[in-house]
């Protein structure tokens, strides 16, 4: 069975695919011969929809997106939601986020994509996107629909980042950098105002919970114990445990469980890998637990669930 996500007009060296799976698409792929070599990537939204890699089957990146319709309609798929599409809409995805265009016809719009290096971020130093309650964030849509005002701002901040990145000069990725931390931070006080009694308007969690997030995602699913991100954050399991406890009101174990299933569910809803596959995915030695620890999560075995997800999307 061919993966899905692989265009038979797409050759397979323009973008790499887990074995049944969605297509992969890492920034070496949008960089390579197109127009911008580096972190970073600029393009038009309608030139996206016609390059060679293909944006309405779901697939993930290895880099985070800001993705500007100033015109079009539909609903895009976020990891297992559908969100609505509209003129002057903001959406964003990070890193592993499944996702999948469905528009109803011609959009016209904008796409920054960046790396973490870009920024400098690592776990020492989540910075920017660590504060970001859009990106990661499992409470908050990554979606932001703006009026009028907000969208004409949105505009001329695109137009500065395609005029100041179009020619390799001295500082242009200082501009660069400087353009979408405006982008970014404008979006996250956009959300905090749709949304005060909500998490997005929260007081930006404490360094060590940022560390820890952003240390999650960028070894999972390599690292899954709690004693490995402590030693990693340089903090005792205890202190890191009660710490998150505390800030996050979940413990590091519980936050990792969480992204187990998620990354589960990511695979049961789109891709032909059967439940004891994704089991040695991520890291389980016993299948038999793996689906005893997904029932006990989710109410449902791994299996029922997959049969839900395809139900649903039938349905709609």
């Amino acid at each position: 069975m061919k993966p899905v996500g692989e265009s038979p007009t797409q050759p397979k060296s323009e973008s790499t695919a887990l074995p049944g799976s969605v297509a992969l698409y890492p920034m070496s792929a949008y960089t390579q011969g197109i127009r911008k070599p580096g972190y970073f990537h600029l393009i038009h939204f309608e030139e996206g929809q016609t390059d060679r890699l293909n944006r309405f089957v779901p697939h993930r990146h290895d880099f985070f997106e800001v993705i500007w319709l100033r015109s079009g309609g539909g609903h895009v798929r976020s990891d297992l939601r559908s969100l609505p599409v509209r003129p002057r809409t903001l959406f964003f995805t990070s890193p592993g986020q499944v996702h999948a265009w469905e528009l109803t016809g011609p959009a016209h719009g904008e796409i920054a994509s960046f790396t973490s290096e870009f920024f400098a971020i690592s776990s020492e130093n989540p910075g920017l996107l660590g504060k970001m309650p859009f990106l990661y964030a499992r409470a908050s849509d990554p979606i932001l629909y703006l009026d009028v005002a907000e969208g004409r701002r949105v505009d001329e901040l695109f137009a500065q980042l395609h005029a100041d990145g179009a020619e390799a000069t001295p500082g242009r990725d200082d501009i660069v950098r400087a353009y979408l931390t405006i982008l970014l931070t404008y979006a996250r006080q956009a959300f905090a105002r749709r949304a005060p009694e909500s998490s997005a308007n929260a007081p930006v969690a404490d360094l060590l919970s940022r560390r820890f997030r952003l240390a999650l995602e960028e070894h999972f699913p390599r690292l899954l114990e709690v004693n490995e991100y402590a030693e990693l954050l340089h903090v005792s399991r205890t202190h890191l445990n009660d710490h998150l406890r505390q800030e996050l009101g979940h413990t590091a174990s519980e936050i990792i469980h969480e992204r187990i299933v998620l990354e589960a569910k990511r695979l049961l809803a789109n891709t032909t890998l059967t439940s004891a596959q994704i089991a040695y995915r991520l890291r389980f030695q016993d299948p038999s637990y793996f689906g005893r620890f997904f029932r006990r999560s989710t109410g449902l075995t791994p299996g029922d669930y997959r049969e839900q997800v395809h139900a649903d999307t039938l349905a709609s």
